[in-house]
């Protein structure tokens, strides 16, 4: 399968196109300063995979990668458990460095981290690109959520799956 993910914020265009990678991870590494939280080198090596994939990533992928490098690297210890990883998941994703897709198990980096958006991502079933539309006002539904229904929103991603405008 081939999940592209592009971030949609004033025009298409691709993720890795628009962040420097390193940029991101200074900046992150300044977030988590602030506000007194560690970083710590796990946390930061599965930052970077998702920064740098091309694809959304599964935690099963990100445990693959991880194990990959160790091995390619002489690392003593190879082994990666899965509830590792999903801790660095949480992390992130409390944070704001990433959003999660449940629908198809798999992380991807947030185009605008730290803001506190709700994150909307298009999802085509035809070639499983992503896109994120973070520039979409849904203002009227959190609104709902919180002032109507007393609903506490702790995080919030909208997934649409359709078919793409390359596809059609």
């Amino acid at each position: 399968m081939n999940h592209n993910h592009a971030c949609h914020c004033d025009h298409h265009h691709n993720v890795h196109q628009h962040h420097n990678i390193a940029e991101r991870m200074q900046d992150a590494k300044a977030h988590c300063e602030a506000r007194g939280v560690r970083f710590t080198p796990l946390r930061e090596e599965v930052y970077n995979l998702i920064l740098e994939a091309k694809k959304p990533l599964g935690a099963y992928d990100l445990i693959s990668a991880l194990q990959s490098s160790r091995h390619s690297s002489g690392a003593k210890n190879k082994n990666i458990a899965p509830p590792t990883i999903y801790r660095s998941l949480e992390f992130l994703l409390n944070e704001g460095l990433i959003h999660q897709l449940s629908s198809m198990n798999a992380y991807v980096p947030c185009c605008h981290p730290r803001s506190q958006h709700v994150a909307a991502f298009l999802i085509c079933q035809k070639c499983d690109s992503v896109e994120e539309c973070s520039n979409v006002p849904v203002d009227g539904i959190t609104e709902f959520a919180k002032n109507d229904a007393g609903f506490e929103i702790e995080r919030a991603v909208i997934e649409l799956k359709g078919v793409c405008r390359a596809c059609r």
